[in-house]
């Protein structure tokens, strides 16, 4: 996986990409748009909304649009809110909603407006101190095909500098100060990660009284505290830090530090391990990087020929050079081979990158960002649409080998194969997105062998979907993806 991951991000420098009908402005009006965000995970659940801020006389509101597939192009704007005050720094996850920051009660609180079954709730402020709690920020999920506790919120924000975990339930709220400024550190920048079957982790960047920077950890067991402060990258000139999804349960921890007078890009491979290894992102523009979008989409189809791991990545950034900002494209929907670079009018843009959608059965991926039009901040966005490509990949255990579904995604019809090493009673398992059982086939005693399933997804709906195969009291599972 680290060398995909150093091929793909590996380019020399090449065309400056222009302004043309390849790029879609995406908001218009007399207002302001700003702080983009899409969903993503490991398999882009389709028909993710671009969220936004939208600005006008004073005061900013939660808005988004849809991209309609079936006329090629963006929907009506929608408004989330609907008030005269600023409310800002939105993200969302399709099992939880939107959680944002607001001034409506005078000082910063955190709000967040559920979503279920396609439809809006109401607002519930999830802080109402005299204190002002800012950059709200939803945890990621390791095994994202696994809903997040549907029961509980869990989010991360700071209150006076200090990094806080809340936990949203039965509407109780309950605090856990993870990092604590002092006179001694000071903590800005952070991001949380849920392991569905073990916990949380969260990271922060840690600044000492001489100026000194070092990434850190800790760790919180689902039915435990907190842990002690582990060190993960020390004295460094550490910023920009994020988490990104790179494999089928594979996460890495980004980071900008100082290499030759310029900001480059590092990554911590799976941060939430003991000592995790540290990787360089050899993009080979000159200038100072920030702002890096990873979207991931892991589409396998069936090659005898063709034995490696192709996920398809697509992927954006901000760069600065000669008093220029650029924005990185994917321009492979137009037949170029190349890298390129879209010069912007403002100098700090706030990018977003992800799956809105299908188009030409194949998936819609965005990058969107702000640019200045007629004295306002609009987001313009490029497509890129992700081809299927192929893998040979198999998971096992002492009893029993299970390959990867193909085609995957697949409508409605895919292949499973998996290979007994011993005679064993064999069972068939199909599970939905929230964990419900929908499928269940007892296969009966099978010898030693190679066997294939044709597995009919035609009562199903659209989705992520993990398929079991047991052998005795064994067990191994993948994901797979229904796309109507």
């Amino acid at each position: 996986m680290k060398n995909l991951f150093y091929i793909l991000l590996l380019f020399l420098p090449s065309i400056v990409f222009s302004q043309n009908n390849f790029i879609k402005q995406i908001t218009f009006g007399d207002f302001d748009a700003r702080n983009p965000f899409i969903y993503n995970n490991g398999y882009g659940n389709q028909g993710n909304p671009v969220f936004f801020e939208l600005h006008n006389s004073g005061a900013s509101n939660i808005y988004y649009k849809t991209y309609d597939e079936s006329n090629n192009q963006f929907e009506d704007t929608v408004a989330l809110t609907h008030n005269n005050y600023l409310n800002i720094n939105p993200s969302f996850h399709p099992s939880i909603g939107v959680l944002f920051q607001t001034n409506q009660n005078s000082n910063w609180d955190i709000a967040f407006i559920p979503y279920e079954n396609n439809n809006w709730g109401e607002t519930t402020f999830l802080t109402t101190s005299q204190n002002n709690e800012i950059k709200p920020r939803l945890f990621n999920n390791k095994e994202d095909y696994y809903p997040p506790n549907v029961d509980s919120l869990n989010i991360l924000f700071s209150r006076d500098g200090n990094i806080i975990h809340l936990n949203y339930k039965n509407n109780q709220a309950a605090e856990v100060e993870v990092f604590q400024s002092n006179n001694n550190f000071t903590y800005n920048e952070f991001a949380g990660l849920q392991d569905y079957f073990s916990g949380y982790t969260v990271f922060a960047i840690e600044e000492d009284v001489s100026g000194i920077k070092r990434i850190v950890r800790r760790i919180k067991p689902y039915n435990g505290n907190y842990e002690v402060k582990e060190i993960l990258r020390d004295s460094c000139d550490c910023s920009d830090m994020d988490l990104a999804y790179t494999d089928f349960i594979n996460w890495m921890l980004f980071y900008t530090d100082t290499l030759l007078g310029e900001r480059r890009y590092f990554a911590l491979n799976n941060p939430q391990a003991h000592n995790p290894s540290l990787l360089s992102l050899d993009i080979l523009y000159n200038g100072n990087l920030s702002s890096l979008g990873l979207y991931l989409m892991l589409i396998i189809t069936k090659n005898e020929d063709v034995t490696m791991f192709e996920p398809n990545w697509a992927y954006t950034y901000l760069l600065e050079r000669n008093d220029t900002s650029y924005v990185r494209l994917d321009v492979s929907d137009l037949a170029f081979g190349v890298d390129s670079l879209h010069p912007l009018k403002v100098s700090a843009s706030s990018l977003a990158i992800g799956a809105l959608g299908t188009e030409y059965n194949q998936i819609l991926v965005y990058t969107v960002w702000e640019d200045s039009v007629d004295g306002h901040l609009q987001l313009f966005g490029a497509p890129v649409h992700i081809q299927y490509s192929s893998v040979k990949e198999e998971i096992s255990n002492n009893n029993f080998v299970l390959y990867q579904n193909y085609p995957n995604p697949f409508n409605p019809y895919t292949k499973i194969e998996y290979k007994l090493l011993k005679a064993s009673d064999v069972k068939f398992k199909v599970y939905n997105f929230l964990g419900e059982k929908v499928i269940e086939q007892n296969l009966g005693y099978q010898t030693a062998g190679n066997y294939k399933l044709d597995f009919d997804g035609r009562k199903l709906s659209s989705g992520i979907y993990i398929y079991s195969i047991s052998a005795d009291e064994s067990r191994l599972s993948r994901k797979m993806m229904l796309v109507k």
